[in-house]
């Protein structure tokens, strides 16, 4: 009986002369490279005012036959879209102003704590993010106010949303000058947390049970902590991924140029695989410029049904979706291990209002792309919770649970 190693050796190709034989690497020309399983990548982005409805979604369910003038801005993917919308999120209770935004990506905002839950993209990085540098990264365009922050870990604590394109690219590829300083930080910080672990498991015997309880949730967080300085020394000394991308200067004033460059870095973090989950939040300007037309972004989008408003709000929606048209391109041209990116990435487009107009928090528009769907289009789910959605999507990446927020079922995204 002929070994399995044998069998992959005789379907190997050989070079022959002079009494030599080369054994030559699998070739993909001969059909000789196995696809390896790829991982799974999600890409979320979230618009924080939202976009003019009535132009983005259609009006009736089933294929896109005729797209609104914003929604025709995602035509090149339209085979591997799904559009929800109508959804809800019942456990965000409207508070003053913008507040609830922060509620998006968990399905819950609670006015009188300050506590939320884990939002959905930071569950997904719990279960994708352990292999690279990142657990997960979130950028933002524009400053990080109490209610543009949307990703939450699974304490209910805020993760640190970068506004600073110069900032991400140095975190992704760029040397750190101080490495020997990090690395003594590390390793203070490793054995200060040793030592603090250790006299808190000491005094447990000492606790009734409420202290214990107390400590163990203390000890919870420790470990926590522990988890990320052992992570960031695993990483310290392994050389960042080289990339031939220039960050050029932008106009930071530019709703165009700004979510470009921060659109690109986030392709550019999941191509080289320094994280697996890349959150992008869209949040409002109060001034910015761009070629033909200037004002106030968030003064565009609470419009009151005045036709001049809404003709400049359209000019700076369509530019955002032109932008993540091109993203979505450039993952699809790209490619990682054996598959494009695009192939590998789910990516969940949606917004922290129905209508900044209305100041609504309910009608909310949800956008998956994804190569491996069935069935693209329109559906129409009003009053259905938003957390069906993402108890969909968590479950696409292996979760084993069956609620998620104030889920009442999953979405089947891939149907």
């Amino acid at each position: 009986m002929v070994s399995q190693t044998n069998n992959a050796m005789q379907r190997r190709t050989f070079l022959k002369g002079a009494g030599v034989a080369l054994l030559l690497p699998r070739l993909e020309s001969l059909g000789q490279v196995t696809d390896a399983e790829s991982p799974r990548r999600l890409l979320t982005i979230v618009n924080h005012l939202s976009f003019y409805q009535p132009e983005l979604i259609p009006k009736t369910d089933g294929l896109f036959e005729k797209p609104p003038p914003l929604l025709a801005n995602l035509s090149d993917h339209f085979k591997h879209l799904k559009i929800y919308s109508g959804l809800d999120n019942p456990a965000v209770q409207n508070g003053f102003g913008h507040t609830p935004c922060v509620g998006i990506l968990s399905g819950y905002f609670n006015k009188l704590q300050r506590k939320n839950r884990i939002s959905i993209d930071q569950a997904v990085a719990d279960l994708v993010g352990d292999q690279t540098r990142f657990r997960s990264l979130v950028f933002q365009a524009g400053e990080n106010l109490n209610f543009s922050q949307i990703a939450w870990d699974k304490h209910g604590l805020p993760v640190h949303q970068i506004d600073s394109p110069r900032k991400i690219f140095n975190l992704l590829f760029q040397v750190n000058e101080n490495e020997k300083a990090q690395q003594q930080i590390l390793a203070e910080d490793r054995s200060i947390l040793d030592a603090v672990f250790r006299q808190a498991k000491s005094m447990e015997k000492r606790l009734n049970a409420t202290d214990r309880a107390k400590i163990n949730e203390y000890l919870s967080s420790v470990r926590e902590v522990e988890k990320t300085v052992r992570r960031q020394a695993h990483w310290a000394d392994r050389t960042k991924p080289q990339v031939d991308y220039d960050l050029k200067s932008f106009d930071r004033k530019s709703v165009d140029d700004y979510v470009g460059t921060l659109l690109d870095l986030a392709v550019l973090a999941l191509e080289t695989d320094s994280t697996r989950a890349v959150t992008l939040q869209i949040p409002f300007w109060e001034g910015f410029k761009e070629p033909n037309i200037s004002g106030n972004y968030h003064d565009f989008s609470h419009h009151g049904q005045k036709p001049e408003k809404i003709k400049k709000l359209l000019v700076l929606e369509h530019a955002i979706l032109k932008r993540i048209s091109g993203a979505l391109t450039t993952m699809k041209e790209r490619k990682a291990g054996n598959t494009s990116l695009f192939d590998q990435t789910t990516t969940l487009l949606t917004a922290s209002m129905g209508s900044a107009n209305a100041h609504n928090f309910d009608d909310l528009p949800a956008l998956v792309f994804d190569s491996r769907m069935k069935t693209s289009g329109h559906w129409r789910r009003k009053d259905t919770p938003m957390s069906n959605l993402y108890l969909g999507l968590l479950q696409q990446f292996g979760a084993q649970r069956d609620r998620f927020g104030e889920s009442a079922g999953a979405f089947d995204l891939l149907a």
